[in-house]
């Protein structure tokens, strides 16, 4: 890959990221006008809004220190599609979308950085990411109480017949609340341990490509040590210096494990 390329796909996706922050920015704009009456989403909007301003503005000095463009007045967020919400909880469900789209979009951004070797956004898209991830779930624990609110000020009062609420004592907005809640936490899989680490299709002129060892193969031990996962490999190989050999065992399908000399190489630059 050349530079210009290397730089062009990088540029491209902090700048879609810029107009993302802007679009879910005139989404919090929106919500705070309709919050008078919601004392607790009031304040969550205004705690949400200067971290989306942070964020443009990591993202757009970003562009400016590395020779890309910011977004044209043209380039539009995904999210700008979507119809003009006018209930509350409406706009607060679109929100919610919207930082899960920025969210995944730092995740993607992360990969980039990652891959293309990029240290100032390998740093800055996972913050972000966690950010807006934590944001999604603080924006969707408003809606039971705003939608209970939405509906007492229509003359729909709670009609449940449930112990609590048959007193006075409405539990209705906690167990919404508790109910998604429990859905996000849930959704979360539960990975058992992996007897090794999978290897993707090596780096082309790498050891291991030179060796003829193919992306699926799996990394059973290093130095004789078993591996389950990325850091596991990480730190194994991290326990030699520069060209010191250490031994891999790889397996390729149901074949006989085998066993590949190689050496450590490289390591990021110490700051």
């Amino acid at each position: 890959m050349t530079a210009d390329l290397r730089f062009q796909v990088i540029h491209r996706s902090v700048a879609e990221l810029v107009a993302n922050e802007g679009e879910v920015a005139g989404r919090l704009e929106r919500a705070q006008q309709l919050s008078a009456g919601h004392p607790d989403t009031l304040a969550a909007i205004e705690r949400l809004r200067p971290m989306v301003q942070r964020h443009r503005d990591q993202l757009a000095t970003y562009l400016k220190e590395t020779g890309g463009a910011e977004p044209s007045g043209e380039m539009t967020s995904p999210l700008s599609t979507a119809r003009e919400a006018t209930a509350l909880s409406e706009v607060l469900r679109d929100l919610c979308l919207a930082f899960h789209h920025c969210a995944l979009s730092y995740g993607m951004l992360y990969e980039v950085a990652l891959r293309l070797y990029e240290p100032r956004l390998r740093e800055i898209a996972p913050k972000h990411l966690k950010a807006h991830a934590d944001a999604a779930l603080s924006t969707a624990r408003l809606l039971p109480g705003v939608v209970a609110s939405q509906l007492a000020q229509d003359g729909l009062l709670c009609a449940c017949i449930c112990p609590m609420c048959s007193i006075g004592a409405c539990g209705c907005v906690a167990l919404g609340t508790q109910t998604l809640t429990t859905a996000w936490r849930d959704a979360v899989p539960t990975e058992s341990e992996a007897p090794a680490y999978a290897l993707p299709n090596p780096r082309p002129e790498s050891q291991l490509a030179l060796a003829g060892v193919q992306g699926g193969e799996l990394v059973l031990a290093v130095d004789g040590q078993q591996v389950h996962d990325y850091w596991d490999v990480q730190l194994a190989i991290r326990k030699h210096s520069l060209g010191d050999e250490m031994g891999l065992l790889i397996q390729r399908g149901s074949e006989t494990p085998r066993e590949f000399k190689c050496q450590h190489v490289s390591e990021y630059p110490k700051t």
